[in-house]
């Protein structure tokens, strides 16, 4: 399946992404993965992801900067974090900032991979 949907992975975590990239380009995805925030806004500016799985917390620039500013935009891409955060209050501040949902670590990729394609698919495609 080929959808031209493009998805931007930010995770400091090498493997993660790694897994995470393989698991999104096998269903027809095509992914760029890139490590630190500051990255992560220069190809949300230059390439206009239409999804992105965001980590909180890395060194720089962590995902609440890059949430703050690429979502709740009329333009944002679509923003799904992924991240090791366990309070409920925490989750609650990231859906109010604009990510459209908040997965935790450890996540089965199958499931989250799931959940990705609802949010890029046209109705029926799954």
């Amino acid at each position: 399946m080929q959808n031209n949907k493009k998805v931007l992975i930010v995770d400091d975590e090498y493997d993660f992404g790694k897994a995470l990239k393989g698991y999104l380009e096998r269903v027809g995805f095509a992914v760029q993965v890139c490590t630190d925030g500051a990255q992560a806004l220069d190809i949300i500016k230059n390439e206009k992801p239409d999804l992105i799985t965001l980590d909180i917390r890395m060194p720089g620039i962590n995902g609440y900067d890059v949430l703050e500013q690429a979502g709740n935009k009329p333009d944002s891409p679509i923003i799904v974090v992924i991240s090791g955060i366990s309070s409920d209050e925490t989750e609650q501040r990231l859906l109010k900032m604009g990510a459209k949902a908040v997965f935790r670590k450890p996540v089965d990729l199958t499931e989250l991979v799931l959940s990705l394609k609802v949010f890029l698919l046209p109705q029926g495609e799954m």
